[in-house]
């Protein structure tokens, strides 16, 4: 297997902020309004785009929970807008593939779309994101050919699925070395995961594909849950690019300024798969906007997703205390916002092109 060189990596991070804060409700209904800041991101000279644990909050702070919700307003985090850069690459017609890496049940590929576990949860995401119109905001953006705009579809194709339940070993890298420092340290790395079922033929071998890696919890990965929630990244095979991206499950790191907003209940009944749900659309929409680190970002190197991160627009709270912002194929879920290029704010959704 090819892999660009990752001696020079510098990792971009971006902070998801977890910190219980007040919440205010505008009327007697079930919607709350106030907010999470978040770290600044250090630069995008980088392999990896990764965001951290580690979090911050503004002067609101109570033992409340930490939901937030924020109308659309121009977007604080980073600095400016999300601009596109001359010769660019977006993925104009994204496919997603499903890893499922560690041991999770093996019929995870195959789960109900209405049940609580992890795997049905998940996998209703990623085959209904697709169709939602939070995904939409992606069709903001677009690469320039030849002078002309060409805009990301309305629409991401489910394409592949597969369970591994550890055939390289349970302890990953993420990148080689990047938080070892050892750059002889020959553990697999997550491309490694990618590249194994790209090579066996289990999953197709697509240019505009977005390999997920979804690790479970008896798998160790370097960094996860103390300095990373999820990160995106690529590696250059002869003829094309692969972009995949790896989401942990914080099962066992369900803390306070962790992974996860809501910590003991959630939209279906499974905290862990819930905030895995909402990191899984954060690290899928950026590599089809910025599938190559050369196309949509912001001076400081934050991505569309990044600008939004932990922020999450009208929420409804339900019975049981869990909030909830949209529905997606049979479930409903709490999924950060985005930005949409077109007016740099942070939104749930926009009219379909």
């Amino acid at each position: 297997m090819k892999i660009r060189s990752l001696a020079f990596v510098t990792v971009v991070v971006t902070a998801l902020l977890v910190q219980p804060i007040a919440i205010s409700f505008a009327d007697s209904s079930t919607k709350a309004k106030s907010r999470i800041e978040k770290e600044s991101e250090k630069s995008h000279n980088s392999n990896s785009h990764a965001y951290a644990p580690t979090r911050s909050a503004d002067s609101s702070n109570s033992s409340r929970g930490g939901v937030t919700s924020t109308p659309p307003a121009k977007v604080p985090d980073g600095v400016g807008a999300v601009t596109y850069r001359a010769g660019g690459s977006v993925i104009l017609n994204p496919h997603v593939y499903v890893i499922w890496y560690g041991n999770w049940e093996k019929n995870s590929c195959s789960a109900e779309d209405k049940g609580t576990s992890t795997a049905s949860i998940l996998m209703n995401l990623t085959k209904h994101i697709g169709d939602s119109a939070w995904n939409d905001i992606n069709t903001t953006y677009y690469q320039i050919v030849n002078g002309k705009k060409q805009f990301i579809s309305s629409g991401i194709d489910y394409s592949g699925c597969v369970v591994d339940t550890g055939s390289l070993g349970l302890s990953l890298q993420v990148p080689p070395g990047l938080f070892t420092g050892d750059p002889t340290d020959s553990r697999p790395s997550v491309a490694d995961v990618v590249d194994a079922q790209l090579a066996s033929g289990k999953l197709k071998t697509d240019s505009s594909g977005v390999y997920l890696v979804l690790s479970a919890t008896n798998v160790q990965v370097d960094g996860f849950a103390t300095n990373f929630c999820g990160f995106h990244d690529y590696y250059s095979l002869p003829a094309m690019d692969i972009k995949y991206a790896l989401i942990g499950d914080p099962s066992l790191n369900m803390v306070p300024f962790g992974c996860a907003s809501q910590l003991t209940v959630s939209p279906n009944k499974n905290p862990a798969a819930d905030a895995m749900a909402s990191v899984l659309a954060h690290e899928l929409i950026e590599p089809i906007s910025d599938p190559l680190f050369d196309a949509w970002y912001d001076q400081a190197g934050f991505e569309n997703a990044d600008k939004c991160a932990f922020r999450y627009g009208t929420v409804t709270q339900a019975a049981d205390g869990s909030f909830s912002n949209m529905k997606i194929g049979d479930l409903f879920y709490l999924i950060q916002q985005n930005v949409a290029a077109n007016t740099n704010e942070c939104v749930s959704s926009v009219a379909r092109r």
